[in-house]
């Protein structure tokens, strides 16, 4: 028994990932969901850089910024000596990764998340990257239960209530959210219906489109704190949804990454829709 104990962490020693000579992995991660993820690993002393959609946890205010996921600089990257790039397919340009990996980095492109499934998968694929598969798969179960149970109340709730979701990124930035996104895909996650489903992708806000789509719940996803004034859009606020407080206004990262926070993005989701009687009332 002892001798397999031996082999086993011979094994576990030989395949962490270092940076060599008994040092550390550096870690660099360029999109917010999987930086939030290495977080909730406890992963985060690994962390040398993130970039600018990286606001959560507050920690990650500790960190040097990199600059936005889908302009990497090869030189600010590279300048923290990161033994290993994780991001997403959403990074760019793919000019510099390149140039990156021929630098000797390892550069790790994972597959953007639009469905628990896939958020859990990511969860994983961080975890094995990092050399914390059993870490990994355990977060993954804490989170399967999370959105279990609040797909067990979306589906207790007996009706799919008509969502208008708006992305703002400033009043001068604001978006309505249409199919092939990722708000339409939280929306499937707990039976709610998206009003913009005659588009695809976001669009500038339509005043029109906005008074015409009677949504019964309004989610509204900020990139920072305070960016959406309501006062500018009566639009929205003339809306019976707003007026009867069917409403939720968030952080876009949470709403949106498909990070570990999936299960609170889509209990504050659940928990501002109607319940079956107001939602025929409103589609009357």
């Amino acid at each position: 028994m002892r001798s397999r104990i031996f082999v086993w962490l011979l094994l576990a020693a030989v395949f962490m990932p270092s940076s060599g000579a008994g040092e550390p992995l550096r870690v660099v991660t360029a999109d917010g969901a999987i930086t939030e993820v290495v977080y909730r690993l406890g992963l985060e002393s690994l962390l040398v850089g993130v970039d600018t959609t990286s606001g959560y946890p507050q920690q990650t205010e500790l960190l040097p910024k990199i600059g936005y996921l889908r302009a990497l600089p090869f030189e600010g990257v590279l300048a923290l000596k990161p033994d290993l790039l994780i991001t997403s397919e959403h990074a760019a340009p793919e000019e510099n990764l390149d140039r990156l990996a021929r630098a000797g980095v390892q550069v790790e492109k994972l597959h953007a998340a639009r469905t628990p499934d896939a958020a859990l998968r990511r969860v994983m694929s961080v975890g094995a990257l990092l050399g914390e598969e059993e870490r990994a798969a355990d977060l993954a179960a804490e989170l399967r239960s999370e959105i279990n149970r609040v797909q067990r109340a979306s589906l207790a709730r007996g009706s799919q209530p008509t969502v208008l979701f708006i992305l703002a990124a400033g009043n001068h930035s604001v978006m309505l959210a249409g199919e092939g996104t990722a708000a339409s895909a939280l929306l499937d996650s707990v039976g709610a219906v998206n009003a913009m489903s005659g588009i695809q992708g976001y669009k500038p806000a339509n005043r029109e489109a906005i008074l015409v789509s009677r949504p019964d719940a309004i989610v509204i996803a900020e990139s920072t704190p305070g960016q959406f004034e309501i006062g500018s859009w009566p639009e929205v606020e003339r809306l019976d949804a707003w007026q009867n407080g069917h409403r939720l206004v968030a952080d876009g990262m949470m709403l949106l990454g498909f990070g570990p926070r999936l299960p609170d993005a889509m209990a504050a989701v659940n928990e501002v829709l109607p319940a079956p009687s107001k939602v025929a009332a409103n589609g009357s």
